[in-house]
């Protein structure tokens, strides 16, 4: 029992790790301490705050990068406990201060911002109550506020701001301490009793963490089982009836491996493994926020994306294409088309185009790409060192602007205007251009009042003649280079305050392998993304297997995948994380082999029945059993689809007819989401959703999400028994089975639709269930297809179908 209680203790690395600060002067500081005891109890104390309100880590870094800054720049020259004068009692400085209010009350009522009297005075509706005195703020400072009282005003602060001090308090040294900057290390295998069980390498470090807890490992699953877990998992689809029997019956010892090998090839793999990057991409085909504005060739991005997994891609390559594929040589159209093509990932996040200020307006999207590079690649939250030092991690503000320096010196937006446009690459084929130019000579002549009526009509057979089978203009979301500059400290983040200039550089406490000289005609970008892809980096590798291992477990060995800071959870088994990260470096950063390596281990292969386990590691810290999961969304859709024979496997291109700057039409979305594409292909809009998703935890388009929650709600079960796409599927299905079963019985057909959807025989107590659904429809009158329908119908909403077991 003793042992059992070290489930999640987290390896050697734990403790003491957490033990170590990152502030300079003692081996531990006063502020390093309380950093390290608030990535404990955050989540407990923020919680205690509001009663029934709970605030995630998405909540605390909105405030850090959005909320803090801005009340820095607006409000703590009067409302600070450094202020010469506290104006109105109001202390805006720190988390009591804002809950305590002023001599006019509580200024903000948590959850509902129309009700609080600080966007009240923010609005400047009341003549007599007007914050800040100097001027109205703007409404996209005031609509970030909103949101803050909206999530229930999470704030970590325990004390009033400080001003940025001129010399930064991070202390390297003890920061390369940390477990995740700590370079990768090999391991030797752990010594465990059960050496029958293991099959590679991965085997040994979890089997040795369910031994130290007196744990065994569930048994292997059944052949169903484990072919419908393959299938869901490379693809995204169930298999058909045949697929599974076909498994089923290979008696070869190699059957498992070559089933792998057959779903890693297919184009499938790409759209399933694919989508999984664009949510930590933050990938939509429109802006959102203030100017929800289409993004017309962001499809390209998306495609580039799982053409580059069904290729199997080197990942670090993978990383250099999406920050500087544009700076990389190229020996052919469609190899810079490609390079290219990776840039979406800096182009497609959201930005504030209304904003009037241009300097303000390219900082934030500056901030949004740092911010996403950081969490994506290495896990870490580098907006939060936007306005201060970060409060966790070794991140100064000088390091923040020395990277910020690198996306200052590349343009996004023509012209930082006013619902701007993002930039374009044309990399049509020349002949193809060579047509558009001559039909574009061509629609202005015709255009032209002075041309005679007779010759606008040849002008327009012309035309139509040029267009036939002409593709279309091959333009490309992306960044360029701009004005090559270091940048200076932003004081509280505020452009206008600026402190001592930065070169541009990369981040000091992972520099141990060497600081990129930066060009002094060129951004750095490429020097960034070759560090970042380095196999020297301590982060890069361990971040991206961790994903793997999450979207394939449900569950990241370390469970924060997009923050391996202070803040974010430590590893279960930091071993198997740098043997898995070394691994992948040795295969050439093959996510193919990487999947091959995972899915051939006896931890991938266990079944979910294991009550000891269970019991003991209710989350499976410890991996001793397969832990069943709701399938995503898309799965979801794209499953009901195909089993009704209706899912249309196109692949490639978009929906949207829309020119950069024109507005999304929502009304559209519609007849989007009745289409039979595949879930990955359907225009992805910030500002709208479609229920048939949201209702299932899609990923929020706005920002970089690697873990996808996953939540049970009564709207689930009506968005499955109500959706007219549920209802059209199971009436095909009914077609399908009375036309394929003729003259069978009843019982013969229920035995039917079971191993259609869930891969099984039916088992008597689920015929007989079937059965009375069948008794009660017939006496309510309903055709023969109509009460099969019903039936579909349940079995699509069940959790053996919706579960990935």
């Amino acid at each position: 029992m003793g042992a059992r209680n070290k489930v999640g203790s987290g390896g050697a690395h734990n403790e003491a790790e957490m033990n170590r600060g990152f502030c300079k002067g003692t081996p531990m500081s006063l502020e390093c301490r309380r950093g390290i005891l608030w990535r404990k109890v955050a989540p407990l104390l923020l919680g205690l705050l509001l009663p029934g309100v709970s605030f995630g880590e998405d909540d605390l870094t909105f405030f850090e990068s959005k909320i803090r800054p801005l009340l820095a720049a607006h409000c703590y020259e009067c409302h600070s406990a450094r202020s010469s004068e506290v104006k109105g009692g109001l202390l805006l400085d720190s988390r009591a201060g804002v809950r305590k209010g002023g001599d006019s009350g509580v200024v903000i009522m948590p959850g509902d911002p129309g009700k609080s009297l600080l966007i009240k005075a923010l609005s400047y509706r009341n003549s007599d109550l007007q914050m800040p005195p100097t001027g109205k703020l703007g409404d996209d400072k005031i609509a970030l506020l909103e949101e803050w009282i909206r999530r229930g005003a999470p704030d970590p602060r325990d004390e009033p701001a400080r001003e940025v001090e001129k010399e930064s308090g991070i202390d390297y040294e003890e920061g390369r301490k940390f477990w995740s900057f700590v370079p990768l290390q090999r391991h030797e295998l752990p010594v465990i009793r059960a050496k029958e069980w293991p099959r590679n390498s991965i085997d040994h470090f979890t089997l040795s963490g369910m031994e130290k807890s007196d744990l065994t490992p569930a048994a292997v699953a059944g052949r169903r089982t484990l072919v419908r877990r393959a299938y869901l998992d490379l693809h995204g689809l169930p298999p058909t009836t045949e697929e599974i029997q076909a498994f089923v019956l290979d008696d070869q010892p190699d059957a498992w491996e070559r089933l792998i090998d057959d779903l890693l090839a297919s184009p499938r793999y790409g759209e399933r493994w694919g989508r999984h990057w664009l949510d930590v991409a933050r990938y939509s085909d429109s802006n959102g926020m203030d100017e929800d504005i289409a993004h017309p060739e962001a499809w390209r991005y998306r495609d580039y994306v799982i053409r580059s997994f069904n290729q199997d891609k080197r990942f670090d390559d993978f990383i250099v294409e999406q920050i500087a594929g544009d700076l990389l040589q190229h020996e052919s159209l469609e190899q810079r088309r490609d390079q290219v093509a990776g840039l979406g990932f800096l182009s497609v996040g959201p930005k504030m185009l209304a904003c009037d200020d241009p300097d303000k307006m390219r900082r934030d999207i500056v901030d949004e790409q740092l911010d996403t590079t950081g969490r994506a690649f290495m896990g870490m939250t580098l907006g939060c060192a936007r306005c201060h030092d970060h409060k966790f991690d070794p991140v100064s503000i000088e390091d923040y602007y020395g990277l910020a320096g690198i996306f200052l010196s590349t343009k996004t937006l023509t012209k930082y205007t006013v619902v701007a446009h993002y930039h374009q690459y044309d990399l049509t084929d020349p002949e193809v251009a060579s047509r558009w130019e001559e039909i574009a000579g061509l629609e202005k002549k015709r255009g032209d009042k002075q041309t005679p009526e007779e010759e606008k009509k040849v002008l327009g057979e012309r035309i139509a003649e040029l267009k036939k089978d002409l593709p279309s203009k091959h333009r490309v979301m992306g960044v360029t280079e701009d004005e090559v500059a270091d940048t200076k400290v932003h004081l509280r983040g505020n452009y206008m305050t600026l402190g001592e200039g930065v070169p541009r550089r990369v981040l000091p406490v992972i520099a141990g392998f060497g600081q990129p000289a930066m060009p002094s005609k060129q951004s750095g970008r490429l020097e960034l993304a070759r560090w970042i892809a380095s196999p020297e980096h301590p982060l890069t590798a361990r971040v991206i297997v961790n994903r793997l291992w999450r979207w394939h477990f449900g569950r990241g060995l370390v469970p924060t995948p997009d923050n391996f800071g202070v803040l974010g959870e430590l590893p279960s088994h930091p071993e198997l994380l740098d043997h898995l990260a070394l691994t992948f470096i040795d295969k050439g950063w093959s996510m193919k082999a990487m999947h091959r390596v995972i899915m051939q281990s006896s931890t991938y292969r266990q079944g979910s029945r294991a009550q000891e386990a269970l019991k003991f590691d209710p989350d499976n810290k410890l991996f001793a059993r397969w832990k069943p999961r709701r399938v995503e969304a898309e799965v979801i859709r794209d499953s009901i689809l195909y089993k009704s024979n209706r899912l249309d496997l196109t692949m490639w291109g978009g929906f949207l007819q829309r020119k950069p700057t024109e507005y999304i039409d929502k009304g559209k979305m519609k007849e989007w989401i009745q289409s039979p594409r595949r879930s990955v292909y359907l225009p992805v809009i910030r500002s709208a959703g479609y229920d048939e998703l949201n209702s299932f935890d899609f990923a929020d388009p706005s920002v970089s999400n690697g873990n996808r929650k996953t939540s049970t709600v009564t709207q689930q079960a009506l968005v499955l028994m109500n959706s007219p796409m549920v209802h059209s599927s199971a009436a095909r299905i009914a077609e399908i089975m009375i036309e394929a079963t003729g003259g069978a019985s009843s019982g013969q057909r229920a035995d039917w639709m079971i191993l259609h959807y869930y891969g099984r025989p039916a088992r008597p107590e689920e015929m007989s269930r079937i059965e009375k659904v069948l008794e009660a429809s017939m006496e309510s009158k309903v055709s023969e297809k109509e009460a099969w329908a019903s039936v579909a119908r349940v079995l699509m909403a069940s959790n053996e179908f919706l579960y990935l077991e």
